[in-house]
């Protein structure tokens, strides 16, 4: 600064008002020019921080939705384990076949479901800093999709339509079906078993509950397949998006 204002009084001293001005235009210009590379610097660096943030968050919503596929798995894993009990319980009862330890096994572990939760915490950040923080327009749709409506039918919605249905599983297994404990060996067990063998074999209400719990255990698991596979095609569109990132 003090170097443009010796330059400027000396050419006032000097009398040369015509550089003067074209001196004093030149030095507005290059102030804007600085004050313009400033702003672009400032531009990019915002920008810089940004698309790290971006990135970051892609990364953990990316972990939080591999994590789900496992949770979801789980869940089928388990449903497949209760389809398994019921129907064995069920023929059983249908067949009037002989009353088994591994059928009391079955017995006690009539009731029960996989019920998924899915992790929304990187997705939480995400919706607190602005989902507009992602650029790709098809990815920030997909992200947004599949947290607030697509899994809202593997959560909310499934339990709506399964809640009947539990309430009668588990009014008729408890009142057709007693807890026994076993102790053989030194080793103590709790099985369950009818409470009357051959009312339960007769009750014909009874196996259609069953059937239906059978029916929704097969309906639950249809939905988290398909569930998996929407999560998983989201899961593409952001290793493809942070694959482009590290060219």
């Amino acid at each position: 600064i003090k170097f443009f204002r010796k330059i400027r009084q000396n050419l006032l001293m000097e009398n040369k008002t015509g550089k003067y001005f074209k001196y004093a235009i030149g030095e507005i210009v290059l102030v804007v020019i600085g004050i313009l590379i400033a702003l672009q610097i400032n531009n990019w660096n915002n920008n810089r921080i940004e698309y790290k943030l971006e990135s970051n968050i892609l990364s953990e919503i990316l972990v939080n939705l591999e994590k789900d596929v496992v949770n979801l798995n789980s869940k089928i894993t388990f449903n497949k384990n209760q389809v398994k009990f019921n129907k064995e319980v069920l023929e059983h009862l249908e067949q009037k076949t002989p009353l088994t330890d591994s059928l009391r096994i079955a017995y006690f572990k009539l009731l029960g479901r996989g019920n998924f939760e899915p992790i929304t915490i990187a997705y939480g950040n995400l919706k607190s800093k602005g989902v507009d923080i992602i650029h790709n327009n098809s990815l920030r749709i997909a992200i947004s999709e599949l947290y607030d409506f697509k899994y809202y039918y593997l959560t909310d919605d499934l339990r709506s339509d399964y809640e009947q249905v539990k309430i009668l599983h588990e009014t008729e297994v408890f009142k057709n079906i007693k807890t026994i404990h076993i102790n053989t060996d030194d080793i103590s067990r709790t099985l369950a078993e009818p409470v009357n063998l051959l009312e339960a074999q007769n009750n014909a209400y009874f196996h259609e509950v069953l059937k239906q719990a059978l029916f929704f255990y097969y309906y639950m698991n249809d939905t988290y397949k398909r569930g998996i596979k929407e999560n998983e095609e989201v899961q593409e569109q952001i290793r493809n998006e942070l694959s482009l990132r590290e060219k």
